[in-house]
């Protein structure tokens, strides 16, 4: 198992170009995974059942006398790097099956997203450019109109003139839903300021 593992993390590093930090992460996901498996007895990836990585899943997620819990990501990227283990060894001929296959990793609960606050904004915006240049007035009105409706950037960068009426935009979200937004006074102001000064020349 030691060289099949070897021979994997060299694939990784040559072959898919895996970032040293990854790799560092991978190889000490992997190292605990091929120690997980000699304690219940396993000596080659052919031995290996669902089962095996099924224990391994359940290791992660509750810890041992050696390792803490880990979180839901950082348990689901060791299992990634065990399904990779498997279909490789299955690929280089080393093992007849995979048993990690139908082996799914922890869902990750979603974060919902956190808004900047107005300092923020407002350095975003000081450092959109000199005052009065065109790209200056355009980036100033794209931030504004981020941040005073709640677009997404594609939904943003997606608007026609036709969108803008005013006091509100239309936009077009994921899936060609649309949805109808105020549009605040900074932003109406930047978003004139754009239309008439900047858009022309540009």
């Amino acid at each position: 198992m030691e060289a099949v593992l070897s021979s994997y993390l060299a694939h990784l590093a040559v072959e898919r170009g895996l970032a040293a930090n990854t790799l560092a992460s991978y190889r000490r996901d992997l190292r605990r995974y091929v120690e997980h498996l000699k304690t219940r007895g396993r000596v080659t990836f052919g031995e290996v059942g669902e089962a095996d990585v099924l224990a391994f899943l359940t290791v992660l997620r509750e810890g041992d006398g050696d390792h803490p819990a880990l979180v839901a990501s950082s348990a689901a990227r060791a299992v990634s790097a065990v399904r990779g283990l498997h279909r490789f060894a299955l690929r280089e001929g080393v093992a007849a099956h995979d048993p990690a296959h139908e082996v799914r990793p922890p869902r990750q609960l979603r974060r919902l997203p956190k808004a900047i606050g107005v300092a923020e904004v407002e350095r975003l915006i000081a450092a959109s450019g000199p005052d009065g240049a065109p790209l200056t007035l355009r980036n100033r009105a794209l931030l504004e109109l981020l941040y005073g409706t709640g677009a997404r950037i594609s939904e943003a960068v997606g608007l026609a003139l036709d969108d803008l009426e005013q006091e509100q935009v239309r936009l077009r979200g994921k899936g060609g839903r649309t949805r109808v937004v105020p549009v605040g006074r900074f932003a109406r102001q930047a978003l004139d300021a754009y239309l008439v000064r900047a858009r022309p020349s540009l």
